[in-house]
């Protein structure tokens, strides 16, 4: 597993031995990315569910300013911390181990906003209504900004906050671009 483009391709990222985490593949990191464009000019993103920060790596090796990224599992977020370095952008990663509820809840208490959202849970989770649900609520997504997500089926349950813009499957996902319902 690698960085795809930008001012770190081809840097070589590390990941966790076994199933747990599930690091979004390079294919589907180049789509997202081809579909924003390719390169960014500064803007936050933030990545949920991070595991190994490969996307959020991604992000900022093609020119996003900073990224906040939340992983619950501390061992994870050790190896997610070791990316970063090796890569040479921890000065504009802020790592937070939490639980993603939690995480979204606190960001919304510091009005925090993402010009892009990436939210890739374990297959397993359950709790997808809640999350978007917080993020609409906590305002968490910029202006003209995208929310991802990466899931095993699409995500169903978007009402009333988020409209699907596109929904492709790669592989035994799905990645969904979200935006708001417009007013």
């Amino acid at each position: 597993m690698r960085i795809i483009a930008g001012e770190r391709r081809r840097y070589k990222l590390q990941a966790p031995a076994g199933l747990e985490v599930r690091p979004t593949s390079e294919l589907v990191r180049g789509a997202a990315m081809s579909q924003l464009g390719g390169f960014f000019e500064g803007g936050h993103v933030l990545d949920l569910c991070a595991g190994t920060g490969a996307v959020a790596l991604e992000f900022l090796s093609r020119g996003c300013a900073r990224a906040v990224v939340v992983e619950h599992d501390p061992a994870v977020a050790a190896i997610l911390r070791a990316n970063a370095t090796h890569t040479k952008l921890l000065d504009r990663i802020d790592v937070h181990v939490s639980d993603v509820v939690v995480a979204v809840a606190a960001l919304a208490k510091i009005h925090a906003q993402f010009a892009q959202i990436w939210f890739d849970p374990p297959w397993q989770f359950e709790r997808y209504a809640q999350v978007l649900a917080a993020i609409a609520h906590g305002e968490l997504l910029a202006p003209q900004g995208v929310l991802w997500v990466q899931s095993r089926t699409p995500v169903q349950d978007l009402a009333p906050h988020w409209q699907c813009l596109d929904a492709r499957r790669y592989g035994a996902g799905w990645l969904q671009r979200l935006g708001p319902v417009p007013p």
